[in-house]
Parts: C-alpha cells; structure tokens; sequence
C-alpha cells in the first residue's frame, strides 16, 4: 500500500516519489565524490598505475630529499628527518632502509592527502610563517587537517601547537571567527569534542553562540551541532533563533509556522514545537505573576507590604504597556529585556519605594534609592543574566 506524505495544504506526494528522488540524488553524490575528488591517473604502457608528483611538496632538484612518500595516488619527494618527530613514522623508517626510489615509496594509510600536506607545511614552515596562526580561514582549515594527522602519527608537540593555535583564532581574533562558516564551526567543535580540548570548544561555542545571536550565520546546522554533540548552551541558543524566525517568517500574526528544515530529524521537530508550547505558557504566567519582591535590609515588614502592593501593580502595569505587547509570546529574551527596561525607568516606582531588590528570573542587583521623591533609578540598574536564563528555560522545557 503506498504511503503519501503531505506538504501543504494543496500537495500530497506519493512517499515513493521521495525515496527514489533521494536515492538519485545519493548516487549522483557519489559519482561526483568519486569523479572531482580524485586526481586524474595515468596508465603506463604495461598497465601499472602512474602515480601524481605533488605541486608542493615533491623537491626534484634536491639531492638531500631522499624520502619517497605515498599518500593515495599522490607521491611526494621530501627529506627524512622531517618525519622523525613522529614515533610511528621513525619506527618504519628504522625498520626499512630509506625509501629512496619512487618506485617503492613509503606508503602511509589513514592519512588524506590534504592532511599530509598539512603535516609537511607544519614541518616546512620558518618561525616566521608559523607566528600568529592562523591568519585566514585557509589556515585554520589546515590546522584543521594538521590536528587530526598529529594525533594519528603521534606529533605530540605538533599537536599541542596546532589545538592551541586555533584556540586563539576563537579568543584573540574576531575578525576571523566573524567569517568562518557553519562548516568550519561544526568541524572545530568535532575536533574538540573527539581530543577533549575543553578550552578550544568553550570558546568556538561561545563564538558561534555569539553570531547566532547576531542573525549572520544560521541557526539549524548549530542545532544539528549541538544535538550530536550534547552541547546543552548551544542547543538553547539555536533552537531559539530558530523558533523566533519562524515564527517572523509565519504568513499571518495570528498563525505560527514551523520551518521544517529538510535536515532536521522528527525528534528535533518535536523538540521545537514543545519548546514553542511551553514558553507561551511560561510567557503568560511571567507576565501575570510579579516577581518575588525581596525585602531589604532596613526595611520593616509593615513598609514592605506597602512595597509589594506598588510593586504589584507597576509590574501588571508594565507587562500590559504597548511596548511590551510588541513582542511574541515565546520570545522571553525580548520580554525579560523590555521588562528589565521599563521598570527601571518607571517613575512610580523611584517615587513610591525606599529599597527594590527585584529578581526577574534569577539573581539580580539590588537596586537602592537614597533620595527619594528626588532621585530616579538609573537605566540599566537591573541586569539579570538573560543569555543564562532564556537558555536554561528553553532547555528545560523542550526537555534536552
């Protein structure tokens, strides 16, 4: 019996469709995987396999570059003592005579010819080139490849070197970090997660969180991200973004429209259309029910009912105003900031209260009038920490 999935509301496509669509799409893949991402080889006359000289690193004009290496189809003619740092490596070369013919190289498996030529830069490279790295996103890609060929090899100081150095590129340069793509992002965080560099993926999280927030860099492939890796912050902040555009990219106000992003897996759906429901609902409750009013010290109790009644009605007041209605239900980072703004300016509260401590969602700084009838509270007096809020009542109530 065939199965049909629905689109819209005026598309129904028979399932079958699909499949045979994405198993050609599959095998298209594959054959361009197969035809671009290989050199092209030549056949010598007695049908032995010719192999390629590398552009770079393949020193025909020098006599001291007795070591012939093979990686793939790739041969490259470079100097032993080059890969001596490498216990794996100096372990083979002492167990062979040098591999000095091109015709029997040294052939090395587990290793891209992208990684090697990483390797050989790293090795080839003066202080002078090695300063400050990475300089582009062409070098961060290649420490990329330089961190996973160390490692397999055993550069134990080549390995350090190149974790350090992208760690820098997240903490000391933000022009660089303002340019890397979802890719590079999702890569960085691989390569922390798989060598447990705790450091070097606090701060590309931080990074990518930060450019989420900012709306240039898309928030889906940070979810997919940050689901495989159980990287609770960066699910929060993504799945947020992307539930708010959603909901600005819905046809009508009134309506709510969830991009299914073709990537995204049924879970993920599900997680965000609960995490939609439960900050509506969290929403409503926030702006009808004030927040707990601590009593300061030097404040009677009598005095501080007094308080809470005023602090009642300002907060009603305020999460009704225009301002506030502005904003979306789920949205509770808007609402909390709106919220944290208008009170600190109100008027009735610097003319009616002696002493406000106010906690919005969290801990929050107290807030202390010494001349009242005269003195307004000054902006910005309540500053929660709303990226650590909003993120741990999204979190918690599509349930990561």
């Amino acid at each position: 019996m065939p199965r049909f999935i629905i689109l819209d509301g005026g598309t129904i496509r028979d399932s079958r469709e699909e499949d045979n669509a994405q198993r050609l799409r599959k095998r298209k893949r594959l054959e361009d995987d197969s035809d671009n991402n290989r050199p092209s080889l030549r056949t010598a006359a007695d049908g032995a396999e010719t192999l390629i000289n590398d552009q770079d690193y393949y020193f025909t004009d020098d006599p001291q570059a007795e070591c012939y290496v093979r990686v793939e189809k790739i041969l490259f003619k470079i100097h032993s003592h080059r890969l001596v740092m490498s216990k794996m490596l100096a372990a083979r070369l002492r167990d062979r005579p040098v591999p000095s013919s091109s015709k029997e190289p040294l052939e090395l498996f587990g290793v891209s010819v992208e990684e090697f030529r990483a390797l050989l830069w790293a090795r080839y490279a003066s202080e002078e080139d090695a300063k400050d790295q990475p300089r582009t996103l062409e070098d961060l890609r290649r420490l990329l490849y330089l961190s996973t060929v160390t490692r397999n090899f055993e550069f134990g100081a080549l390995h350090e070197w190149g974790m350090q150095s992208m760690h820098r590129a997240f903490t000391s340069d933000a022009v660089l970090a303002d340019t890397c793509s979802s890719a590079t992002f999702t890569r960085v965080i691989e390569i922390a997660t798989q060598y447990k560099a705790d450091d070097l993926l606090e701060a590309a999280v931080s990074k990518w969180v930060e450019r989420i927030q900012r709306r240039d860099i898309p928030a889906v492939p940070a979810m997919l991200a940050g689901d495989a890796h159980r990287l609770p912050r960066l699910c929060g902040v993504s799945y947020y973004a992307h539930l708010l555009e959603s909901i600005e990219h819905s046809p009508a106000p009134s309506l709510f429209r969830l991009q299914a992003d073709p990537r995204l897996s049924d879970t993920q759906l599900i997680r965000l259309l609960s995490g939609h429901v439960s900050l509506v609902n969290y929403t409503e409750q926030y702006r009808r029910r004030p927040a707990k009013l601590h009593c300061a010290d030097g404040c009677s109790a009598e005095a501080h009912r007094a308080c809470t009644v005023v602090w009642g009605e300002r907060w009603l007041a305020t999460a009704g105003s225009r301002k506030m209605l502005v904003h979306n239900s789920a949205d509770i980072l808007g609402i909390v900031s709106t919220m944290c703004e208008l009170l600190t300016a109100d008027s009735e509260l610097g003319w009616s209260l002696r002493y406000l401590t106010i906690a919005i969602i969290g801990p929050c700084d107290r807030i202390e009038n010494r001349a009242a009838r005269r003195t307004r509270y000054p902006r910005g007096v309540i500053q929660p920490n709303i990226e650590k809020q909003y993120i741990f009542v999204l979190v918690s109530s599509i349930g990561l």
